[in-house]
């Protein structure tokens, strides 16, 4: 059950992380979608584009803490709870994707494997 957990953890990190790469990729390149990146700089939105691969590759690869930290990191330039989750925007959008990583992280952290005991050197 752990295994089907954590499968399903690096799933949701990778899906997550790669919808946020593609989103700030869309808002960067394509800005007559609608997505107006204004308040947000071309440096910053190209940076948490990159900040959602990384955490997509960090998910398959099931590093809980790499994807913490880039939860950490795209999050809080977005803006906080009290802006980002209240108003009627596509950062709402955003905001429920990076706390999916958050979520992801959690559970490939509570479902990783136990180490293996290191072998004492025999004297």
């Amino acid at each position: 059950m752990r295994k089907v957990l954590n499968t399903i953890a690096r799933a949701l990190g990778a899906l997550c992380g790669a919808a946020l790469a593609v989103v700030w990729a869309v808002a960067l390149w394509v800005p007559a979608t609608g997505l107006n990146i204004v308040g947000v700089s071309v440096v910053v939105a190209l940076m948490l584009s990159v900040f959602g691969l990384f955490a997509a590759i960090a998910s398959v690869r099931g590093h809980a803490t790499v994807v913490v930290l880039l939860f950490l990191a795209s999050f809080f330039p977005v803006g906080t709870l009290g802006f980002a989750l209240t108003r009627d925007h596509w950062f709402y959008w955003v905001a429920w994707l990076d706390i999916g990583l958050l979520v992801a992280a959690a559970l490939m952290w509570l479902t990783r494997a136990a180490a293996h005991p290191v072998p004492e050197p025999v004297d």
